[in-house]
């Protein structure tokens, strides 16, 4: 099954995300499928609000392919969430109370394990991303997976990804939003302690079961 579907409380995990979405006031969201589509298909049988869109190249393309597959029904700006994360509620708060149209949510180092390092200018701004740390000039902070991207900046991304979609479909996002950063602000917004985790594999797995999703719970049962 996809990773979206791991179960830490009593729904999967991508479930959970969409209810989030759903008590933020998300009336439409958008699932680009892959691998086990048919699972997020019963999503959208289930919640009025979810469509799905498959990209059928998913065995040889990357997250960015995926993305561009929506191009035909992204029509505002939008949340752009990876299906792997489990998160806070105050997560979601943070981009859609924030004042930029471009906006990357990334907390300080969690040490976990597979992070993508982010490099940010003077003002807070993206210059770069990267899963080796050595590669940046510096690291200001870690990526989340939650972003707000506005339909300038989705459209942008897009004509980037088809010049390279003539060479290879294997590009992510991240690298796309990097792309655009170079002529459109795309702000980092780091929210120190916040809780959340991403799972790629078992050890990520244990983390978030037994130390991050518990205190999910706690928090979002305080708001």
């Amino acid at each position: 099954m996809p990773k979206g579907f791991l179960t830490l409380g009593h729904r999967p995990i991508v479930q959970e995300s969409i209810e989030k979405l759903i008590d933020c006031g998300i009336s439409q969201i958008i699932i680009g499928t892959g691998y086990g589509a048919a699972y997020y298909e019963q999503l959208a049988d289930q919640y009025a609000q979810v469509s799905c869109v498959r990209n059928r190249e998913f065995a040889n393309s990357g997250s960015m392919y995926t993305l561009y597959q929506l191009r035909d029904v992204l029509a505002h700006g939008f949340l752009l969430l990876e299906s792997d994360i489990i998160y806070e509620r105050a997560a979601l708060t943070a981009l859609t109370e924030a004042d930029e149209d471009n906006v990357i949510l990334a907390s300080d180092l969690t040490g976990s394990g597979d992070e993508v390092y982010i490099e940010a200018d003077r003002s807070s701004n993206l210059v770069a991303m990267s899963k080796d740390r050595l590669a940046l000039s510096r690291v200001d902070a870690e990526l989340v997976g939650i972003s707000r991207v506005s339909v300038v900046a989705y459209s942008a991304m897009c004509r980037l990804a088809e010049d390279a979609f003539d060479r290879t479909l294997d590009l992510d996002y991240e690298d796309a939003l990097v792309g655009v950063a170079r002529d459109t602000d795309v702000r980092v917004h780091r929210v120190n302690g916040l809780a959340w985790a991403e799972i790629d594999d078992a050890a990520h797995l244990r983390r978030a079961r037994e130390i991050v999703y518990p205190e999910i719970q706690r928090r979002d049962t305080l708001e």
